[in-house]
């Protein structure tokens, strides 16, 4: 996935989120639907990456007040989170430190390389390293069957499942990651996507070993 940086575009809010992810979600499940059970190999990029990339302190026991130098890190977070990404894509904080990067029109097979981008990225900071404070990406491919039909209301438990799969990194590192997309035998089962998803909180590694779901680790790979 090619990036261009030549337009600084605001960052979005809590707010926006609420009128903005809504659409974004009920357009990525038009498009599947238009494709249906077409293989993966010849899938058009028509997903929807949701990119959560969160703080964790190795060192420090918090993300420091604004007056001790946290505002200063806010933004060089963001200044590092926005070069792994187009203009054409969505950034912004949910939370106070949380942010989250929508990658429109996003080939599942790129979506690898877009988190690399961002976790390298953040690891190479000396700036953050020396704050004693990592970054975490986990991320969710949508959608996440053939036949989507999760509520667009409810988006923000995609992005909850989004945070409990990068949870899986080792909180004393920050420098992995881990990704959720559907999964080899997505177009031949009959489970509804709500379903999936309510059951991806309780036992992910079942759908995983089932082939519902893939799950990918990200590891630190130099420069992307």
């Amino acid at each position: 996935m090619d990036t261009d940086h030549g337009v600084a575009l605001p960052l979005a809010d809590a707010r926006f989120y609420e009128i903005f992810m809504p659409y974004e979600i009920r357009l990525a499940q038009r498009r599947a639907m238009t494709w249906g059970s077409t293989p993966d190999d010849q899938l058009p990029p028509f997903f929807t990456g949701l990119y959560l990339v969160q703080p964790v302190y190795a060192g420090a026991t918090e993300f420091p007040r604004a007056e001790d130098g946290g505002t200063e890190l806010r933004r060089h977070v963001e200044t590092l989170v926005r070069q792994g990404l187009r203009d054409s894509d969505v950034l912004g904080y949910l939370g106070e430190n949380e942010l989250l990067a929508v990658v429109r029109d996003l080939d599942p097979h790129q979506s690898y390389v877009v988190a690399q981008r961002l976790l390298s990225a953040c690891n190479r900071s000396d700036l953050l390293r020396a704050a004693g404070i990592g970054m975490r990406v986990g991320y969710v491919v949508y959608p996440l069957t053939s036949q989507p039909n999760y509520p667009p209301a409810q988006w923000i438990q995609l992005v909850r499942l989004a945070a409990v799969v990068g949870g899986r990194s080792p909180d004393s590192t920050g420098g992995t990651g881990f990704g959720l997309m559907r999964g080899p035998a997505a177009a031949t089962t009959n489970l509804p996507e709500s379903d999936l998803v309510d059951l991806a909180f309780e036992d992910l590694d079942s759908l995983v070993g089932a082939g519902l779901l893939t799950l990918q680790r990200l590891h630190l790979f130099g420069n992307f």
